[in-house]
């Protein structure tokens, strides 16, 4: 039976019912406990930096795979450091069990329970890999006792978007003796998102010394998770800096090369600065971003401003396929193009009419006045299949329509290795998925769009914009906003291009530059096959393109207004 016969008797849509992706076990239970467990390089030479005198008494508070438990004992022999002392504690039975199992820990030595519920005892030194499990994926009586934790040291409140690894920090300093230390593998975030900004404060407010050290090579070669290691020493005393190292491979972590070795202010970070990211660019380049090239661009927010696109609450439902059109008989009145996608403007150039059928979809947008019998069937259809139960649509009146479906001039990627701009000339529509760009009054889009993809403000992206593991940038609507973009209009009869010249130097392009993760999976890719490069600082190309810059304008800021580009 043909789908349009079916559309007479009883109509059925190829719509999945269940849209929960199956997960292996073992993968979503780590993934829930956020039990990534730490490689034996990085662990020995933690190890090595915590173990110091005899007798000490060493915590590892989530010691998973005993792999710290292990290598805190190697390098106590391997001194000859006599009588220290090792404590642990588990959530996970089964973990504890193989420890004990393996004479990693004594039993009497290894605690069984939530390390955030157990009472603090004095000890000299604490090192582990803490769960970067997000506080909202936990139970409410997990989530409840780790933002105590975190308030009891802060003495307020944290951020309940935060992730667990915060409260696990902040606990293990009540642990600390006078002039104790701390060595701990924390994600890449610490370094610059919001909530971590009152543990930046507690940490300079305890320690005498604080180190960040990062490397190129991974530390986790098998996931996409970015970290650092956290060393910090002399609990008791205050610092008003962070040194912050980089390293190209772990081999020079072992050796003690860096290639980056910077005192970054504490104060930085707390006004939110990604001084990390600044730091790996060199003083030069620094103050040159600073002054003339600071002149010469413009916030992006005062050029354009974003919003997410629209929200339909079934995504399957409201985007109906050719062949569901077909067998309902949906009119073209009612279907609207729209990019529901990254993956949808990725490669499609520099603007929308330049997309391909495949690469944008329909959004069902009926007029709730004048429905055919076709969109009637289709409604009820989704009335009985529970659509219109779905949260987004049950809050809203009638329930079929979608909300805030206007129309933007430019439209930017969410999640991408690089953030994605596309001029909407063919004024199609853009779901949450990507970001919805409104440009102010006398911009233009396409000049827009020529200062976005510059090597500036790519750099501008990179220091600025969120980025998940593997270099996924995250952008929001605020987050499209910030980054300094181009403020020249591109010069009469140049071509506007998605990729220019200069843009390369972040995905690995011609300009000399440090690829660290964040930059293209091509480069990762190139490096997993020739081996990892250790990174350098900013090479003469790129300083020589951004002193042309700088050269090339004026001090006073200057928008690209409609009628300057041509």
């Amino acid at each position: 039976m043909s789908g349009r016969e079916l559309a007479t008797t009883e109509p059925v849509v190829a719509i999945p019912l269940d849209r929960t992706a199956p997960r292996g076990p073992a993968g979503a239970t780590q993934r829930l406990r956020g039990a990534y467990y730490t490689p034996h390089s990085a662990a020995e030479f933690m190890a090595d930096w915590v173990v110091r005198h005899d007798g000490e008494h060493i915590l590892e508070p989530s010691f998973g795979d005993g792999i710290f438990l292990r290598a805190v004992a190697a390098s106590a022999e391997r001194r000859g450091n006599a009588g220290v002392r090792l404590s642990g504690i588990e959530l996970d039975e089964e973990a504890r069990a193989r420890a004990l199992g393996a004479g990693l820990i004594a039993d009497t030595d290894a605690r069984l329970a939530d390390f955030l519920a157990v009472n603090p005892f004095p000890v000299q030194a604490v090192i582990g890999n803490p769960p970067y499990v997000r506080l909202r994926h936990l139970t409410a009586e997990q989530r409840d006792r780790a933002l105590a934790a975190a308030a009891t040291v802060l003495g307020q409140g944290m951020d309940p978007s935060g992730s667990l690894w915060l409260p696990f920090v902040l606990h293990a300093l009540q642990f600390l003796d006078v002039g104790g230390r701390l060595a701990f593998v924390l994600p890449y975030e610490f370094t610059y998102v919001r909530y971590a900004r009152p543990l930046w404060e507690a940490l300079g407010e305890r320690f005498g010394s604080l180190r960040v050290l990062r490397t190129h090579e991974r530390l986790f070669p098998d996931l996409m998770q970015d970290v650092v290691i956290l060393l910090a020493d002399g609990y008791g005393s205050h610092t008003d800096f962070v040194r912050y190292q980089a390293f190209g491979r772990v081999a020079d972590l072992l050796e003690a090369r860096p290639v980056v070795d910077e005192s970054i202010p504490i104060a930085d970070l707390l006004r939110g600065e990604r001084a990390f990211i600044g730091a790996l660019l060199g003083d030069e380049l620094r103050g040159l971003l600073k002054t003339r090239i600071a002149a010469a661009t413009v916030p992006a927010r005062e050029l354009v401003t974003f919003n997410i696109g629209y929200v339909t609450g079934d995504k399957t439902f409201f985007h109906p396929t050719d062949m569901v059109v077909d067998a309902y008989q949906l009119p073209a009145s009612s279907l609207r193009s729209a990019v529901t996608a990254t993956r949808s403007i990725r490669g499609g150039g520099l603007c929308t009419s330049s997309l391909d059928a495949d690469q944008r979809s329909n959004v069902f947008l009926p007029d709730a006045k004048a429905l055919s019998a076709g969109e009637q069937r289709y409604i009820r259809w989704g009335e009985k299949n529970g659509v219109a139960n779905r949260y987004k649509c049950r809050v809203r009146k009638p329930w079929y329509i979608t909300p805030d479906t206007r129309i933007p001039d430019v439209i930017l990627s969410v999640f991408s290795e690089r953030p994605l701009l596309m001029v909407n000339d063919a004024r199609f529509l853009a779901s949450n998925s990507l970001l919805c760009g409104f440009l102010r009054a006398e911009v233009v889009g396409e000049a827009l769009a020529a200062g976005w993809y510059t090597s500036l403000t790519l750099l501008q992206c990179e220091m600025e914009v969120h980025a998940l593991g593997g270099g996924v940038m995250v952008l929001v609507p605020r987050g499209g906003e910030r980054p300094s973009s181009r403020a020249c209009p591109p010069a009469r009869g140049s071509p506007l291009t998605s990729r220019s010249p200069a843009a390369g130097w972040l995905g690995g392009g011609s300009v000399p530059g440090r690829r660290w993760p964040g930059a293209q999976r091509a480069t990762r890719d190139r490096r997993a096959r020739s081996g990892p490069h250790p990174p350098r600082r900013r090479g003469p190309g790129l300083l020589a393109n951004l002193r042309a810059i700088a050269a090339g304008v004026t001090a006073t800021r200057r928008h690209p207004r409609r009628g300057s580009a041509h």
